[in-house]
């Protein structure tokens, strides 16, 4: 290897203004390639192969109930229910006159059928307090019936007045409502009031949701293949236009918006995290080696092989995915290591020496240990090609390649740039050369049983690490598609934890469900049949009397009489005289009187407003009473509802067309711990083993993850040993290498533990990767450990401070990833930081002192 090594460097240095031009010539080409055949596969379905029985189960699903795969949910919330309906209906409206893009949109709750039957499927006791309201409402009721305009109300108001009984609390909520469309008048303020929330005791404190079921057009072949469609709903949100949609949130959430937020923001974080590597990576090499020529000879090779390595992933796997893209980034880092050897090498030898000589130096005693570093972390990468994982099988090749790929640039294009230039400036010692002097020269063994007695302890910290087989772990909990859903999981809105299991029918629905009943690890399972509402005869009986109640109200008498303004002031005033009596004479409670100042006022105002506004003020009242009378004469008409009468939306979301029925099953605990969901899961098994959901779909996938991570981790801790002691010929050398490595490991699952960031599908592959990675910095020490005559003189070598400089160049563009709002990126620029820092304070210390005790220089 040497002599290769010796003719190829020999040769490019001799021919090096061609090398250089070449080089350019390929990088320009590759540059080229890579930006027109750029390609990103968005499907985050396809990350994983999941050719297994737990997805077939999950395929059939959703092939016979496709309603449920692939949505977008919008959300409303709002602290008045019967607003919120109107509202969501509107919106629902809007969206569905955009067909081109949307292919299903479905608000169960907000559907004529939920409006008509709302009665219906009220608890007993809430339908019996509301009946007990509508009975109260009555005369009110009545006088609006009867009239087109003001007149009933404000005669029924007055009459009350002269009444030698207390007035009810329920006068508060009319003042309230007059007061509000007094309001809304003067302001000129199009939003009707809404009497279904204002007269039924509403707790304003409380928020309500409707939900928006949304399925449109998906673009897998583009980058964001959800990009379309979220880009129409957020425009239809910012454009809607509602008399009360500034009271109403609106939200987007559910599995689309989840993953086209993941997709954007792993773009995103790319984008920032490759900047903030650039900036860093200038920022060190300018602190750590102050040579202009050196810089611009480390950030070129890094450069060229960065767009080498692009056009390389294009041709060996052809398109980047979520997880592969992140690798651009990391090669920032890893991309320089060997050209900051190779130059701070060659810096050294220059300095007594001509600069052919230097370089041939440079390149014989370097290039052996350089080309080794490549193949070691190129294994780092590979090791997870023979998993089920693809998004890391195709990060492994393209990194894998990409280390290649800089081992050849860094031998090829530092030799030739330095053939050209002048010589760099002289080299500085690593600024704790002198502090390290006394930990490995002088105390080599106190340091070595430190070095265990640590790793002792990590070991019992690191056995608690666990791995989070979610896969929201990886979405940004800050974004509003994570947080409304996090919010809609806290209001048992909705759960992503259940179970859901098809039945054959009906009736075997039925049995399932109370065999399922009797497992302590379920709460609830819901059939087809649980959709009815609950005690039909007697609430039938009990509307059908609210009905008989209410029929002064459905058959009111209309009156012919016009109310003109001057008549409505006038009657205004009588009110308003008498109220004004009524304090006078009467002691009401606190809240009626004052409700009953409030109403004074309310009148008052609008007998000194203009005639537009009391016309405003009559508009904003009477039509929407009118629909509200109409409302419950529908309501309280409404017949038994069955299976077959429910809508064709919601009966097609629960039975089959060959009448298989859906059962779903929510947990009785909260399974967020491993544990928990897959002994939830598990015991569900073995009663209907055929179910899938999100707790089924966690646990085989985080089954392969962990696999794949077992797998790649002996891949590359066997493969990377057997490398070591075929090239450093001895047992004992590769050993105390990998003890740092081992170390580190520790490190980085201790702080998992005691940070909180436990792993998940995306951070898995830090632990393989210290070795592939990490295993550099040792080989390097060890090969100028067997050069030197003593430990001391390894450690004011050029080595050393090369190994701090590439590992803080690498350390700052995984810093850079943890800027990330993509929570995988972010977790893998933390974990592999902390990683790195630890690894070169335990190569530059622990391994020097470890050698120092245990191996003897052998002088080569």
């Amino acid at each position: 290897m040497q002599r290769l090594l010796l003719g190829w460097t020999g040769w490019v240095i001799a021919h090096a203004v061609l090398v250089l031009t070449v080089l350019a010539i390929i990088t320009a080409f590759a540059g080229y390639f890579a930006v027109d055949r750029f390609s990103m596969n968005s499907d985050t379905g396809q990350l994983i192969r999941q050719e297994t029985p737990w997805k077939a189960v999950h395929n059939d699903f959703i092939e016979t109930f496709p309603h449920y795969d692939q949505n977008t949910i919008v959300v409303l919330s709002g602290n008045k229910p019967n607003t919120l309906v109107q509202v969501t209906r509107s919106l629902t409206a809007t969206i569905k006159a955009r067909d081109e893009v949307f292919s299903l949109v479905y608000a169960p709750s907000a559907s004529e059928f939920a409006d008509q039957h709302s009665l219906l499927y009220l608890d007993l006791n809430t339908l019996n307090d509301t009946v007990s309201k509508l009975a109260d409402a009555q005369p009110f009721l009545t006088a609006v019936a009867q009239y087109d305009d003001l007149t009933g109300i404000l005669d029924l108001l007055a009459d009350a007045m002269t009444v030698d009984e207390e007035l009810p609390t329920g006068i508060s909520q009319i003042s309230d409502s007059l007061k509000l469309a007094s309001d809304r008048a003067l302001s000129k303020a199009s939003a009707p009031i809404n009497w279904r929330d204002e007269l039924f005791d509403i707790d304003g404190e409380k928020i309500y949701y409707q939900l928006i079921f949304v399925k449109g057009r998906q673009e897998f072949g583009k980058d964001l293949p959800n990009g379309l469609l979220i880009g129409e709903l957020e425009s239809i949100i910012a454009s809607f236009q509602h008399p009360a949609a500034d009271s109403i949130r609106i939200r987007l959430s559910g599995q689309v918006p989840l993953e086209h937020g993941e997709i954007v923001s792993a773009f995103d974080s790319a984008q920032l995290a490759g900047t903030l590597a650039l900036v860093m990576l200038i920022v060190v090499l300018v602190w750590g080696v102050r040579s202009a020529r050196i810089i611009a000879a480390t950030y070129l090779s890094m450069l060229c092989g960065l767009v080498l390595t692009a056009a390389f992933a294009m041709i060996a796997v052809g398109q980047y995915n979520t997880i592969s893209i992140i690798f651009l980034v990391m090669f920032i880092g890893l991309g320089v290591d060997f050209a900051i050897h190779l130059c701070l090498k060659y810096q050294e030898s220059v300095t007594n020496g001509d600069k052919s000589s230097a370089l041939l130096e440079t390149g014989t005693q370097l290039g052996p240990a350089i080309m080794l570093c490549g193949i070691t972390s190129a294994l780092g990468f590979l090791c997870f090609v023979p998993t089920d994982y693809i998004g890391l099988a195709e990060m492994g090749i393209i990194s894998g390649g990409g280390m290649i790929i800089a081992v050849v640039v860094s031998l090829t294009l530092i030799p030739a740039f330095f053939a050209i230039v002048k010589k760099p400036q002289p080299a500085t010692e690593l600024p704790f050369a002198r502090t390290m002097s006394v930990f490995v020269a002088a105390k080599p063994r106190q340091t070595s049983w430190v070095t265990f007695i640590v790793a002792i302890i990590l070991a019992a910290i690191a056995s608690q690490a666990r791995f989070d087989y979610s896969t929201l772990s990886l979405k940004d909990p800050n974004s509003e598609a994570m947080t409304t859903l996090t919010e809609l999981h806290k209001e048992d809105i909705v759960t992503d934890y259940s179970l859901t299991y098809i039945s054959r029918d009906l009736d075997h629905a039925l049995t399932t469900k109370k065999a399922l009943l009797k497992l302590k690890e379920v709460s609830e399972v819901v059939t087809p049949a649980d959709y009815l509402p609950d005690d039909q005869s007697e609430k039938l009986y009990i509307l059908e009397d609210a009905g008989f109640l209410l029929d002064s109200v459905f058959y009111a008498t209309p009156s012919a009489e016009v109310l003109t303004d001057k008549a409505l002031v006038q009657r205004m005033q009588l009110l308003n005289d008498a109220i004004g009596e009524h304090l006078r004479e009467t002691q009401s409670e606190p809240t009626v009187t004052a409700a009953l100042d409030q109403l004074q006022r309310t009148l008052a105002t609008l007998i000194s407003a203009n005639v537009s506004t009391r016309q405003r003020f009559t508009d904003l009242i009477v039509p929407s009473l009118k629909t509200e009378i109409e409302w419950l004469r529908t309501t309280l008409a409404v017949e038994t509802v069955t299976l077959d009468s429910l809508p064709a939306e919601l009966r097609q979301r629960l039975i089959a067309p060959d009448n298989r029925a859906i059962v779903s099953i929510t947990p009785s605990e909260n399974v967020m711990s491993v544990e928990s969901l897959r002994s939830f899961t598990e015991a569900v098994i073995e009663v209907a083993p055929e179910v899938t959901g999100r707790p089924v779909l966690d646990l085989g996938i985080g089954d392969i993850v962990t696999e794949a991570f077992a797998i790649a981790l002996s891949i590359a801790v066997v493969s990377i040993f057997i490398i070591l002691v075929l090239t450093l010929h001895s047992v004992l050398d590769a050993t105390l290498v990998f003890i740092p490595l081992a170390m580190t490991a520790l490190v980085t699952l201790s702080v998992s533990v005691l940070a909180g960031l436990p792993l998940n599908m995306a951070n898995i592959v830090v632990i393989p990767l210290i070795f592939g990675l990490g295993v550099d910095n040792g080989i390097h020490i060890v090969k100028r450990y067997h050069q030197v005559p003593n430990v001391a003189e390894l450690v004011h070598s050029s080595t050393p401070k090369a190994v701090f400089l590439s590992n803080l160049t690498t350390i700052g563009t995984f810093c850079a990833l943890s800027f990330s709002t993509h929570q995988g990126i972010y977790s893998i620029g933390v974990l592999l930081t902390v990683a790195l820092i630890c690894l070169m304070l335990l190569t530059l210390i622990s391994l020097p002192a470890l050698l120092a005790t245990f191996s003897k220089p052998r002088g080569y």
